[in-house]
């Protein structure tokens, strides 16, 4: 009877050991898959910064405007809310004091039974569960990126009028190395805005990559349009010179891309031009661009009333004019008001003349004006904005809103 009793109580504590350890490894489980949660909402959040940093550069480069810019953000901040609500799980909850009971009368019936076939039916399922959880989250964690691209693309398909759609799209592509789907989306964007200089050579960007790096026809093709629509565009200027650089046309790339810097907008872009040129430069024997000197980044953007009044299609010339007698611009560069809000810069390098640049003045107005004609000369009817006077030192940041209209 005693060895009886004491196989009874060895059954028991094993059969308790085996219900009580899940329950021991409870917190390392949890804690794992709590980090896995939290693994799949930082990559959620990855991704919403990846989008949001995207959207400040196609707002910088002005392929969107500020009120574009404020919807997208919406929607992918709406995207992120409800792709972390469909990621919550429901966490493991305390036992209460019924179950506790009933446990311990499970404890004692089991002693008469097989602690090995209790293991098997309640002690190993919630582990077993746990794991299977786990793997599910990270196969979640790996589509989470397509998904919300799908989402995109069904969005843009119900809406194929979706300008902004169009342009996210194009840019993730590109991102993506998808280019035959970014030329697609340009595509797009140009039927929707019709003949764009920017949008003509973003798209030959993307068929220059896809074609393996090489002008090719469709390429050439793209090219030609842009040019004949404006041949000082940055993007254009600078895949020429790509170009040329690839076919060891050292001095052909440098004429390029110095006039790509002209009018290149945002400091990286500046920076990564003024490397390209200095080595080409280099190649050719010849001296590097001063780096420094004076120059003015011009955030230039629209009134409420300038959005709706004035035409997309119309030219953009922005100025810096002597502050003694506003004489002739020592800096002018021109833009499309589809372009807007955009930062352009101005140095000595956007000069009408060698000798009358910002480097020979000591101050500045800085003005916006957007020229109904296409001409530079000021007339009834177009709008414009300007600075106060500035001082012509170093480098610096100004911000110009167009808001009056010439009578």
């Amino acid at each position: 009877m005693t060895g009886m009793w004491i196989g009874m109580i060895l059954l028991a504590l094993m059969t308790g050991l085996f219900l009580i350890w899940p329950a021991l490894r409870r917190p390392r489980l949890t804690e794992r898959l709590v980090a896995q949660e939290n693994a799949r909402q930082l990559a959620n959040i990855d991704i919403y910064k990846q989008k949001q940093a995207q959207l400040e550069l196609d707002l910088e480069e002005g392929r969107i405007t500020e009120a574009d810019y404020a919807t997208l953000k919406a929607e992918v901040e709406d995207l992120l809310l409800d792709d972390a609500g469909e990621e919550k799980h429901q966490g493991w909850q305390l036992p209460g004091k019924k179950v506790v009971a009933m446990a311990t009368l499970a404890v004692l019936a089991v002693s008469l039974a097989s602690a090995g076939f209790l293991y098997t039916q309640v002690g190993y399922a919630p582990a077993l569960q746990t794991y299977y959880s786990q793997q599910e989250l990270i196969r979640e964690g790996q589509r989470d990126f397509g998904s919300l691209l799908k989402r995109l693309e069904d969005t843009v398909a119900d809406n194929p009028d979706d300008v902004e759609g169009w342009s996210l799209l194009a840019r993730i592509y590109m991102d993506m190395g998808r280019l035959e789907k970014a030329a697609d989306a340009f595509t797009e964007l140009l039927r929707l805005q019709g003949p764009n200089a920017r949008l003509l050579a973003q798209k030959a960007q993307a068929l220059y990559f896809a074609d393996g790096n090489t002008l090719s026809s469709r390429v050439q093709q793209l090219v030609d349009e842009a040019m004949a629509i404006d041949p000082g565009e940055p993007a254009i200027l600078s895949l020429l010179g790509m170009a040329s650089y690839q076919q060891e046309e050292w001095d052909a790339a440098r004429r390029y891309w110095e006039r790509a810097l002209r009018r290149a907008e945002g400091a990286n872009a500046r920076e990564s031009l003024r490397e390209g040129v200095n080595e080409t430069r280099q190649r050719l024997g010849m001296e590097p661009l001063e780096e420094g000197g004076v120059g003015f980044n011009v955030e230039v953007s629209l009134s409420n009333a300038a959005k709706l009044l004035v035409d997309p299609r119309a030219t953009v010339f922005v100025f810096a004019h002597p502050q003694e007698g506003r004489g002739a611009p020592v800096a002018v560069t021109r833009l499309r008001v589809s372009d807007l809000p955009a930062t352009v810069y101005l140095s000595d390098q956007q000069a009408m003349s060698p000798d009358n640049n910002l480097s020979s003045v000591d101050a500045v107005v800085i003005q916006a004006r957007i020229s109904n004609s296409g001409r530079p000369q000021a007339q009834e009817g177009d709008w414009e904005g300007q600075t106060d006077v500035l001082q012509v030192q170093g480098q610096q940041q100004v911000e110009v809103e167009i808001n009056q209209q010439l009578q």
